[in-house]
């Protein structure tokens, strides 16, 4: 069993802070924020539509995302288990797999991959970011920010698409703002029965497992008191909650 984060180094922890660019919390409120009733009641048919109520979280421990990355094993008997990270918590060694993520997610691990030109030519891509072939996740907030349903030109799911982008780009596949979108995403989105059938659970799972690592160097090399966690670290607070009763019974499940 190889750990990334050293045993001797688990004394730091107690005075680090997380800042974290993926926060469900934050966006959905956002979204709930610029969306008006009816394309609310759209977003609520779409892929993401179960998170419109997602509000009973009421914070990101940052504390318990700490507790994950010094605890995460990489190696096990020499081997990488790709459907699996695992966690050694006291004496034992427990698994976040991927079918858990789809659980706490609600997100597909198979589905349907059209054929998508990575070149701007979808009708989202074309009005609101301009065609432009470098769209980073500042650029598509900023586009969310000033859009409003009764604005000249508006057509029926725009702000639902703009609002699918943003949960993709900010809550699922949360990293620095200045980060490119992928192409792909801006073209998909002009159709949401495609974008609906998209296997994001395997989208997700595998970032989160690439920031896992990531994760774990950061905290490392860290030389001040607060580190940036990318990925939907918010995934595995959920599933540790129902995982590990303790914690409600101390208050953190909330």
């Amino acid at each position: 069993m190889t750990r990334y984060f050293k045993r001797n180094m688990l004394a730091k922890l107690d005075d680090m802070r997380v800042n974290s660019f993926c926060n469900l919390l934050k966006v959905m409120e956002r979204v709930r924020q610029i969306l008006n009733q009816e394309e609310i009641a759209d977003f609520r048919t779409t892929v993401f539509g179960w998170l419109i109520d997602f509000d009973n979280i009421s914070y990101v421990s940052g504390q318990l995302q700490l507790a994950f990355v010094a605890n995460y094993v990489r190696y096990v008997n020499g081997l990488v288990d790709q459907n699996a990270m695992r966690f050694h918590i006291k004496k034992s060694v427990v698994s976040f797999t991927k079918q858990d993520l789809a659980i706490v997610t609600g997100l597909k691990l198979s589905g349907v991959k059209p054929v998508m030109s990575e070149k701007p030519t979808g009708d989202i891509w074309t009005r609101y970011l301009g065609g432009k072939t470098l769209v980073t996740r500042n650029d598509i907030l900023k586009v969310l920010n000033k859009y409003k349903s009764t604005n000249e030109g508006t057509m029926r799911y725009d702000g639902v698409k703009l609002a699918l982008l943003y949960v993709l780009s900010h809550g699922f596949l949360g990293n620095q703002t200045s980060r490119p979108m992928e192409a792909y995403y801006l073209n998909l989105v002009d159709n949401l029965e495609d974008f609906k059938a998209y296997p994001w659970g395997e989208v997700v799972w595998n970032e989160l497992r690439s920031y896992m690592k990531q994760s774990c160097e950061a905290l490392e090399n860290c030389t001040g008191t607060r580190v940036t966690f990318p990925g939907c670290m918010i995934a595995l607070q959920v599933w540790a909650f129902e995982t590990f009763p303790s914690l409600s019974k101390a208050g953190l499940c909330k």
